[in-house]
């Protein structure tokens, strides 16, 4: 599997080129303007949603003024890499594509779910979530989004491994989903990942009442060791599922905070997750 992540790369060359533009104190306006584009195509590549051409790639970096050739050849490497494919993309129907590429080189993930999440199910967990959720999925797709979940999971047991802090709704692991079996082996595979060194699981139980996360829903904030590189959030019941305004990152950073403090601690979880397996 490769360990380059196009995503990560189509979002850190995006950084880069507003970071040059900002530097001449030009807006994107202006640039436009100059370079006879359209708003939204500078916004896009600045983002990361869509990465220039390299030709595009030169008529900025000359209109940035980057005479320097080891920097152009460092953004024309960047911009290389951006435009691999990822090993999920040779399945036609991965929803999430962009998640999974930024999770694929994120140094952490800190989430928030009210079902178990990707990364910590079992496959029998995950074909039954997702028929569920989805009662209108062929069976291909079935298959494949089954085996692209099983596949991301890859990134818990590699030589750096993604440090994991997940907190779950107690709801996560009391609805059944499946059946008794299934959920039993679900709890099962959340107490075998918490003996990760990397991995840290707690539930927020129902008695502790609302959170931020009761309104908020479900999100993910994955941060990154590169410099250049500064954290995102993935938040389902967002409108744009990468929210990224000012303070959106501090606000979601905050709001975990407040709901891990809201969950019992790692040994309390365990017990209870312990006395639920017992239980089916």
């Amino acid at each position: 599997m490769a360990t380059t992540s196009p995503v990560v790369r189509r979002r850190r060359l995006g950084l880069e080129l507003r970071a040059l533009r900002e530097a001449t104190g030009m807006t994107g306006e202006e640039a436009v303007r100059v370079l006879g584009w359209s708003n939204s195509k500078l916004s896009r590549m600045e983002n990361g949603r869509n990465p220039p051409s390299p030709t595009d790639l030169g008529r900025l970096l000359d209109l940035f003024e980057v005479h320097d050739d080891q920097r152009r050849e460092e953004l024309s490497r960047l911009l290389r890499e951006a435009k691999r494919k990822g090993w999920w993309q040779i399945y036609s129907d991965v929803p999430y594509s962009t998640m999974i590429g930024l999770e694929a080189e994120a140094a952490t993930l800190l989430a928030y779910e009210a079902v178990v999440p990707g990364l910590l199910q079992t496959e029998e967990y995950a074909r039954a979530i997702i028929t569920g959720t989805s009662p209108s999925v062929s069976e291909e797709t079935l298959d494949q989004r089954v085996e692209v979940r099983m596949t991301r999971q890859a990134v818990l047991t590699k030589r750096s491994p993604l440090q994991v802090r997940a907190v779950l709704d107690e709801s996560a692991i009391r609805r059944l989903v499946g059946s008794p079996a299934i959920m039993r082996g679900q709890l099962l595979r959340l107490l075998k990942l918490s003996e990760l060194p990397n991995v840290i699981i707690q539930v927020v139980p129902f008695a502790n009442g609302a959170h931020p996360g009761t309104m908020l829903g479900d999100f993910n904030i994955l941060e990154f060791e590169h410099s250049s590189d500064p954290g995102v959030v993935y938040a389902e019941n967002h409108t744009d599922p990468y929210p990224d305004r000012e303070g959106d990152l501090q606000r979601y950073k905050l709001a975990f905070d407040h709901i891990r403090a809201a969950a019992l601690s790692v040994s309390q979880t365990a017990t209870l997750l312990r006395e639920l397996t017992a239980s089916q």
